[in-house]
């Protein structure tokens, strides 16, 4: 239940208050899916059907596998809910689906009840399809609904299994941080040994991995490595999650902004603009002020989506992007806090403003370094 890049969306809606994003990755793998199952597992399966036949229960299972994942993230998200966690959104993509927490739990116990819910869930969804198979099986109805939910039974069961391997950041290795969270008192502590049981068990994915290859199972074997590379970049992706949290937590974002920050007379024309602030400064934003007041912001973007020819007669305060439309933050605020909002915005900078007025500028690169001097200079974390 990490971050995952949103770009590469191909179709969102919402669902219970919680936006549902498929990537592109997700539609590759469906369809893989669903060709592997119609030409391969459901011919060898069920003898003699139909080629329609395999590639219908192909489609519910895929389709069923979808809905199986969606509701497993759910779970996770309406459990975190209750404990006063907001989940921003669920996304399936080439692993499966993670639901994207706009705050780590509080306390243990919170860890451990949201990790648990969705693998309940995905057993209680497999006695479901398993009763909708026997159920028209013993009515000698629409068999080849009764073998697709059979298989998602099968699946959801899998799922279940599957997540409560103890990998952080799999739901059993939040499971194992919760117990160790219990046991020590120390959240940062069960995240690191979460995490680094995680890297090693993806090492072990990997190797056995590479080992089924070797004897003839090349695309499984390329799967399980597939795998183990996810978990495995996951896992440091917490970790480095931790530190930064440790790190830039309690410091306001006045320690790490830069102070003196370059503007652009409204009355500036463009053709002014690009010649003595782009191409002499290269910054990638220039608030734009008049007589000190402060309008909005302009970038070299903003300028392209003007006629060229227009650009010796017309003004940055004519084409800057109005303040409350840019992204920006008070002096006083978490600079850790700040620095998700910019990673989850996907803003590479944002102005730092207080009672309208701006005091300084903060980009990704800037807490970027000041992350990597404090853990040069600041005691690490046991």
């Amino acid at each position: 239940m990490s971050n995952v890049e949103r770009s590469g969306s191909v179709m969102r809606f919402r669902l219970l208050g919680v936006e549902i994003n498929v990537h592109a990755s997700w539609v590759l793998v469906a369809l893989l899916i669903a060709w592997s199952l119609a030409a391969g597992a459901f011919p060898a399966l069920y003898k003699g059907l139909p080629a329609s036949d395999y590639w219908l229960m192909a489609v519910v299972a895929v389709i069923g596998l979808a809905v199986s994942i969606v509701l497993h993230e759910l779970a996770h998200t309406l459990v975190g809910r209750a404990f006063g966690m907001s989940v921003d959104r669920i996304t399936l993509f080439l692993f499966g689906g993670v639901a994207e927490l706009h705050d780590e739990p509080k306390a243990p116990r919170a860890e451990l009840l949201m990790a648990l819910a969705g693998p309940a869930l995905s057993v209680v969804l497999g006695f479901v399809f398993a009763f909708a198979a026997g159920a028209l099986k013993a009515a000698d109805a629409a068999p080849e609904l009764a073998a697709a939910f059979g298989y998602l039974a099968t699946l959801n069961w899998v799922l279940a299994g599957f997540n409560m391997v103890p990998a952080f950041p799999l739901d059993g290795g939040r499971v194992l941080r919760a117990i160790i969270w219990m046991a020590t008192g120390k959240a940062d502590r069960a995240t690191r040994i979460a995490a680094n049981t995680g890297m090693a068990l993806a090492v072990v994915l990997m190797l056995a991995g590479v080992a089924l290859a070797l004897i003839g199972g090349v695309a499984s074997g390329l799967w399980w490595v597939l795998i183990g590379l996810f978990l495995r970049t996951a896992a440091q992706t917490s970790l480095s999650d931790m530190e930064a949290r440790r790190l830039l937590g309690g410091h306001p974002i006045s320690e790490v902004m830069a102070r003196r920050v370059e503007t652009a007379p409204a009355d500036m024309t463009l053709d002014s603009f690009v010649h003595f602030k782009l191409y002499a400064s290269h910054h990638g934003m220039y608030p734009v002020v008049q007589s000190d007041r402060l309008l909005g912001v302009v970038e070299a973007a903003d300028l392209l989506k003007t006629p060229r020819e227009t650009w010796a007669q017309t003004t940055l305060g004519e084409i800057c992007r109005p303040l409350e439309s840019v992204a920006q933050a008070r002096s006083d605020e978490d600079a850790f806090a700040v620095f998700e909002r910019m990673r989850h915005e996907d803003a590479a900078r944002l102005l730092v403003i207080d009672r309208g007025e701006l005091v300084g500028l903060v980009t990704v690169q800037d807490v970027l370094q000041r992350l990597a001097l404090a853990m040069k200079f600041e005691p690490a974390a046991r």
